[in-house]
């Protein structure tokens, strides 16, 4: 798949009517293009904000309909160009709330798509590429995604191996762990699209939990079917899940 094919197939890919095949087929292509997918996130956006407005009864004002509105308060003598443009101000200022809050509610609304994709994939048990220590596990992350992958170490819990994945349309290193149960661990470059902060936050899909958290410009986000206890004592110390990469063990 080339990027205009890729465009084609936009509209169906964002309203997920795309059977398995042909949207794997996207996403080997989006995990390869950056530029595809940046267009992807500026659509995907753009569509939540116009969703969210409608449902909330805000007015969405196209680019044109803007050009045409200016082009007929210029027409105008002053008084009706000045009610015009009085009018104008409130509908913007009405679209600038309602981007605000249409913001927010986008990004909490990526996370729980994220969590879902990245339960999805661990419930898959795809074959691992590598198995081997959490330190070799690094290195051979290296230079394979665009940021720097670093393998947490949890207690009672051993790295049974690696593969690299994609969660939703970002490239992802997946970490498997043997603990209790076993636990997929996946990390993914972000630029804060996703409401994950430094805080670690619980969510749940697909009959797993999801921790999520965020070091810098990198998501983490751990995928178990344990409970709630078993988690934090597993990632003591309480209450923060803070974990060194295995570089930093010793």
């Amino acid at each position: 798949m080339n990027c205009h094919e890729l465009h084609t197939q936009l509209t169906p890919f964002l309203d997920g009517e795309l059977i398995d095949e042909a949207r794997l087929t996207m996403e080997s292509h989006l995990a390869r293009c950056a530029q595809c997918r940046a267009q992807v996130e500026v659509e995907r956006h753009n569509l939540l904000v116009i969703r969210q407005a409608l449902q909330h009864g805000a007015p969405v004002a196209p680019a044109a309909l803007r050009q045409r509105t200016l082009g007929q308060i210029r027409a105008h003598d002053t008084r009706r160009r000045s009610a015009l443009a009085g009018r104008f101000a409130a509908l913007a200022a009405g679209m600038t709330v309602a981007v605000v809050v249409s913001n927010h509610v986008y990004r909490s609304h990526q996370r729980k798509l994220y969590e879902a994709d990245a339960a999805l994939r661990h419930a898959r048990h795809l074959p691992l590429e590598i198995e081997q220590s959490p330190e070799n596990i690094e290195r051979w992350f290296g230079g394979k995604l665009d940021h720097r992958v670093t393998v947490p170490r949890f207690p009672n819990a051993r790295t049974a191996g690696a593969r690299i994945l994609q969660v939703r349309d970002k490239p992802a290193a997946y970490i498997r762990y043997d603990a209790p149960r076993q636990m997929g661990l996946f990390v993914y470059g972000d630029d804060n699209d996703v409401d994950v902060g430094a805080t670690p936050a619980m969510g749940s899909s697909l009959g797993y939990n999801v921790v999520s958290w965020r070091e810098g410009g990198v998501v983490y986000q751990l995928v178990t079917d344990l409970d709630e206890r078993d988690i934090r004592e597993l990632v003591q110390p309480r209450p923060a899940l803070q974990v060194q990469p295995a570089s930093l063990q010793h």
